[in-house]
């Protein structure tokens, strides 16, 4: 059996599709299970009793931001029901070298505190982890699609600013390979991007081909994006450290990990394909 936190999000829910199309038992812990809409062989469970959603599980697929109390009490239960495997979905940010500015921000705290709670019980319960550190997700983009809907215009800072999106399919690939023991080095700490480098201004023009609309990015200051990006709901903090990455971005070309080709033996997959995948959500 098989845990999967976050079964609904961007990733959880192709992991699922993967994980039973190849036969494995998945439990999807999910805050709203009579909505999860899950497929054959997963069953939805409440995200508020995690001890029955651990009976009898012996890896787990960590999603941070499915838990919002934290990850510790997943975590002990974990360990006391004899989980063998935990699978993290963590970020690039903890790696030095993939952050343009001060590593020590936010996003990278999160996920670098996430990691070491992991390890920390693992050490002592004898569990094997994998942290998998994904770059950009290309779904953060659906963030433009109520805009474009609208009247067709992106509204945003750094146009040129690049980045190697990574389309959700892929990280749910790899998480199926370390979940199922297919990935045999304990404590692997994969990077993970698309396979290019790409402007925002690329992303759109990609978006427009997609949807057969005509798109236009409209640049606009960085304290303008600040602002809309707190309006929208984005603590100030994230807001100010995506934006200075972004602004240290512009025209530089985003590091390209080999790790999803090297981990699955398939290229990963291109913004182009993902913005055709997403067509429906611009349109």
């Amino acid at each position: 059996m098989i845990l999967v936190t976050g079964a609904t999000g961007n990733v959880g829910r192709p992991l699922v599709s993967r994980l039973t199309a190849e036969g494995h038992k998945v439990r999807g812990l999910t805050r709203s299970p009579d909505r999860a809409r899950l497929p054959d062989g997963a069953t939805p469970v409440g995200a508020d009793d995690l001890g029955a959603a651990l009976e009898g599980v012996s890896a787990v697929f960590l999603n941070p931001a499915a838990l919002r109390s934290g990850v510790g009490e997943l975590l002990r239960l974990a360990a006391e029901r004899g989980v063998e495997q935990v699978v993290t979905l963590s970020s690039s940010s903890v790696i030095e070298s993939a952050m343009p500015v001060d590593p020590h921000n936010p996003i990278a705290e999160h996920h670098r505190s996430m990691e070491e709670e992991v390890e920390a019980v693992a050490a002592t319960a004898g569990m094997r982890w994998t942290h998998l550190r994904p770059g950009m997700f290309a779904t953060n983009t659906l963030a433009w699609a109520a805009g474009l809907r609208r009247d067709g215009v992106l509204r945003a800072a750094h146009a040129r600013a690049q980045v190697a999106p990574i389309h959700e399919d892929d990280i749910a690939a790899v998480a199926l390979l370390a979940l199922t023991g297919a990935l045999e080095a304990r404590g692997a700490t994969p990077a993970l991007t698309g396979p290019a480098s790409l402007s925002q201004a690329d992303q759109l023009r990609l978006i427009a081909e997609a949807t057969g609309r005509s798109l236009r990015y409209e640049e606009i200051s960085q304290q303008e994006a600040r602002a809309d990006m707190i309006a929208a709901g984005t603590p100030a903090e994230i807001a100010d450290v995506l934006l200075d990455i972004a602004a240290h971005s512009v025209d530089v070309p985003a590091q390209v990990s080999p790790g999803v080709e090297q981990l699955t033996g398939s290229p990963g997959r291109s913004f182009a394909q993902w913005a055709r995948d997403h067509a429906e959500d611009f349109r």
